[in-house]
């Protein structure tokens, strides 16, 4: 009974805490937005769109038309949206709450974090108001509390403590109905995000090993491979068949950028970087190397707890010659050592001592780019370890009086800097929309008085164009587009042609981006289109399009105009006609003062050979070994007009080909005595400026330094080491295209 009403005390001071931290959002939670823009809209586009428009459970058609992607590369939470869908379209329509419920789950996280920890302390047989206490402070300091600004999906933190605590229960007593629990939430954490189901991989595989090898009072079972497929080969398989069966996308890539940039650092986990109450760390020269990502601060009384615990382990080894308990708790010891290990794997170890090509041995881990989000799991762990050490060794120990005022001092020290990183953070996340509160706003208005059938047109495309997530290209959202076109399209139901997603399908990507650049025979993307209906130009108010883009703002009508954007009707035949109407091949041909390649002619093939000479004979055309190391493709003497801009121009063969146009570039220009005017460092995907069948033209525009210049292009790529890299019809001239 006692026990009962110490676990419903911490529940009424779990939620009294939330309300207090967060009870800004609460009352009107379906009108606030964590984020505004970026990812976190993205999100609630994304669950909206698909609760509301989609016919599938597996794919969301609201972006990247009219190809769509599978919901599980959008961060739209499939477990929650597919319920939202389920309700909505066989129950009752809820699918006008979808924002608050997004908001409302991640809240409604904190709490079960709270609830799982504090049932943690409780086996650790540490006292009610002690596990209630360092619980609501862990989960107050907790990382993943910030990402509640943008990535919903890792923003729900319940996980890692439900999976420790799970853990717990079974090295306990071996249930098969333990083992059940293990695998459900395994399945259900990966479906929300694939970050979860890796930690729950780290957590359980090797703890396996830990009991088999490393604990010599524990015998092998062969039932315990019932258990071990339950815990993780089933859920595993479960989410592959899920993509095997409904993805039919052969391209994605397999080498996410960003693997050293997202990663962590020891001083962004272990110090108190960009504290008010330091002030000093913000001018640590070190600290502002770090990516934001990089951050999982720990606390100081964990960090100093830490250390504490490894000098004394060490001392205990050297002195005994063997491995000792670090904690006394063989099940802590082994999460002390597993989310250590995690750890050093979210600083990038082994990989950044040189071993890179080791990352290709790490399977589906290897898609997971930004590792320091692993840190999160040895926040939890030190945390839970070093509070149970403190009470136990400190508050229980021989110290008497001294001991509780120490341990009540350094739970005021926890309290303190998780009130420090959540106490202000709800303004961060108090953010309106008011364009999706008030249906008579101008737009819809002007949608009134013009009579304008929305369904008569198949697609939007947003100009700015912004296309995200297929690692191959990057092209970023301007002037605002994404948000204004997502909520286009979210009262339209009119799928967008913009994409935010991840690892989207390289081919499918560059056909729609072929939209906005140069076309050179036809768009590609217009035979893929399931219907003739006119697509719908949503065109932002700047002066950031590009001059293809306004190309196809000049072949379209307008419709009506916003404060935000105007609304264009482009007709596919007008679309379909733009390449002839401007014959760029010959326009091109005209202006090269290069030789004519099969590009144009289909005549003559030409490659560029490793010693920088273009061989024009009658052999086939030759690759370049890739190299780790720059190495000269372009070296070309030149007098320029200082008035006028330098164009750089060469066609790169198989560009949807996995890290081909990310091929790193180096351009260099010299002096005629080859002493240094200038290197510019890029990557080729950067300077795409049309495409044809295999190839890709690349277009790179520079500024003269002087009137006699040498330049020079080198180019380098670690992934394709070894490997054929097919260059053409180089040129340098001061001609636009």
């Amino acid at each position: 009974m006692k026990q009962n009403k110490g676990f419903f005390a911490h529940v009424f001071l779990t939620g009294l805490l939330i309300f207090v931290f967060f009870g800004k959002l609460i009352p009107d939670i379906n009108n606030l937005y964590f984020s505004r823009d970026g990812d976190g809209f993205r999100t609630y586009f994304g669950m909206y769109y698909h609760a509301k428009f989609d016919t599938s459970y597996h794919r969301l058609d609201g972006m990247n038309y009219p190809f769509g992607e599978m919901i599980d590369f959008t961060d739209c939470q499939p477990p929650v949206s597919n319920f939202i869908q389920f309700v909505s379209k066989h129950i009752v329509d809820i699918s006008g709450y979808t924002t608050g419920i997004v908001n409302g789950t991640m809240l409604f996280s904190i709490f079960l974090a709270s609830i799982f920890l504090f049932l943690i302390f409780r086996k650790l047989k540490l006292p009610n108001w002690f596990a209630s206490a360092v619980s609501i402070c862990i989960v107050f300091l907790s990382p993943q509390i910030h990402r509640m600004g943008g990535h919903f999906s890792l923003g729900w933190m319940f996980w890692i403590p439900l999976s420790i605590y799970l853990l717990m229960l079974f090295d306990d007593k071996k249930s098969y109905w333990i083992s059940l629990l293990v695998g459900i939430s395994a399945f259900l954490a990966g479906a929300m995000h694939f970050y979860m189901l890796a930690f729950w991989l780290f957590l359980f595989a090797p703890y396996w090993l830990f009991r088999w090898v490393m604990k010599a009072d524990y015998k092998f079972s062969w039932k315990d491979l019932i258990h071990v497929f339950i815990q993780i080969v089933l859920p595993f398989i479960l989410l592959e068949i899920n993509l095997i069966v409904n993805d039919d996308v052969v391209d994605r890539t397999a080498n996410p950028w960003g693997f050293y940039t997202y990663r962590g650092h020891f001083a962004a986990v272990f110090l108190p970087l960009f504290k008010w109450y330091i002030p000093f760390s913000n001018n640590l020269s070190f600290a502002q190397k770090f990516d934001w990502e990089a951050f999982s601060y720990i606390g100081i009384v964990a960090s100093v707890g830490f250390f504490l615990l490894t000098i004394r382990w060490i001392k205990g080894v050297i002195k005994l010659r063997k491995m000792t308990s670090i904690t006394g708790n063989k099940i802590l010891d082994y999460l002390l050592a597993i989310s250590f290990l995690v750890l050093l794997f979210s600083f990038g170890v082994p990989f950044i001592f040189g071993l890179d090509k080791l990352r290709s041995f790490l399977g589906p881990l290897g898609q997971l780019r930004g590792v320091a989000r692993f840190g999160w799991m040895f926040f939890y762990v030190i945390n839970i370890i070093v509070f149970y050490l403190i009470y136990n060794k400190l508050f229980l120990g021989k110290k008497g009086f001294v001991g509780k005022i120490i341990t009540f001092s350094l739970l005021s020290v926890f309290a303190f800097e998780a009130w420090v990183y959540s106490g202000g953070y709800q303004n961060n996340l108090n953010n309106r929309i008011p364009e999706l509160e008030n249906e008579n706003d101008h737009f819809y208005q002007s949608l009134a008085a013009l009579n304008i059938d929305t369904s008569k047109y198949q697609a939007i495309l947003p100009l700015p164009y912004f296309h995200i997530g297929s690692e191959s290209s990057w092209i970023d959202n301007r002037c605002d587009i994404m948000k204004h076109s997502f909520i286009l399209s979210m009262k339209t139901g009119i799928p967008n042609v913009g994409m935010m997603g991840a690892r989207t399908s390289i081919l499918q990507s560059y056909k729609n981006i072929e939209l906005v650049r140069t076309p050179w025979v036809k768009y590609r993307v217009i035979d893929e289109y399931p219907n003739n209906k006119p697509l719908l130009l949503t065109v932002a108010k700047c002066d950031e399009l590009n001059t293809d883009e306004k190309r196809l703002v000049e072949n379209a009508s307008l419709i009506t105009t916003t404060p935000n954007f105007d609304l264009y009707q482009m007709p596919l035949d007008s679309l379909r006609a733009i390449p002839a109407k401007y014959n760029f091949p010959q326009h091109y041909s005209d202006l090269t003062d290069s030789i004519k390649s099969h590009i144009s002619e289909g005549k003559t093939d030409c490659f560029f050979e490793s010693n920088g000479n273009l061989n024009c004979g009658t052999e086939k055309l030759k690759g370049i070994k890739v190299s780790n190391d720059f190495q000269r493709i372009l070296e070309t003497s030149m007098t320029f007009d200082m008035s006028k801009k330098v164009y750089i121009r060469f066609w790169v063969k198989d560009y949807v080909k996995d890290m081909v146009v990310r091929t790193p570039l180096l351009i260099i220009q010299d002096k005629t005595n080859h002493e240094l005017l200038e290197e510019k460092y890029t990557d080729i995907w950067r300077h795409i400026r049309s495409f044809n069948g295999d190839w890709a033209l690349v277009e790179i525009v520079l500024e003269p330094k002087q009137e006699d210049e040498i330049v020079k292009l080198l180019f380098k790529n670690s992934i394709l080491d070894g490997q054929d890299f097919y260059f053409d019809e180089f040129s340098v001239s001061q001609k636009e295209f």
